[in-house]
């Protein structure tokens, strides 16, 4: 029986019909991490069949970049460049849809004086640079995030940004070395700040 490194050499000396085995061997993994991403996030702009495509990519990098290290197999490996590649696509696309004019702004804002619509809430609903007023609370909303992102701890103010770009609870404590739970508990604190900074600018 041939093993995964002989399949991998053969696929480095340009064989397609080895390449078209390992693919058909690690296609259901990718159909898989695909799915239990897609349900975890539930991504906005991103279906399942996208992130499968971004799984092929990482399948490819895996081959390119793979070498036979102790302990470490080949199709571990390929389960982590998968993974990495389907992360970093559903972080761009969530990314992309917390922007405006080019620059991100925060969701947790008001966009109306009555409190009744956050600005998460019009992402979907219309263009917002087409309405001034709204642009004008965009503006607003930057003006504040600025200030309290400015007045907080570094770790705290690293938190919230990679949290606005799409980094995940668990990536976030990994780096930081602490529970998702506290990773939350630094979001909510920062979150509650910025509504009551909010507040204070007008009354």
């Amino acid at each position: 029986m041939i093993s995964d490194f002989e399949y991998l050499y053969m696929i480095r000396q340009n064989s397609e019909d080895a390449l078209d085995i390992v693919m058909g061997k690690f296609k259901r993994l990718l159909w898989k991490r695909a799915y239990e991403l897609y349900t975890q996030q539930k991504p906005i702009g991103i279906n399942i069949e996208d992130l499968f495509q971004e799984g092929f990519l990482g399948f490819y990098d895996a081959i390119d970049t793979f070498k036979e290290i102790k302990d470490v197999g080949f199709a571990y490996y390929v389960n982590l460049c998968v993974i990495s590649t389907m992360r970093t696509a559903l972080r761009k696309c969530r990314s992309q849809s917390y922007k405006l004019l080019d620059s991100k702004w925060s969701l947790d804002l008001f966009v109306t004086e009555d409190k009744s619509v956050y600005l998460a809430d019009m992402i979907e609903t219309q263009d917002l640079t087409s309405d001034p007023v709204v642009v004008a609370h965009y503006h607003d909303a930057r003006r504040i995030e600025r200030k309290v992102l400015e007045s907080i701890p570094e770790k705290e103010r690293i938190i919230y940004t990679m949290r606005e770009e799409g980094f995940g609870y668990r990536e976030i404590a990994d780096r930081f070395n602490i529970s998702p739970k506290n990773v939350d508990n630094i979001i909510q604190k920062v979150r509650r700040r910025l509504v009551a900074m909010r507040d204070v600018s007008h009354m």
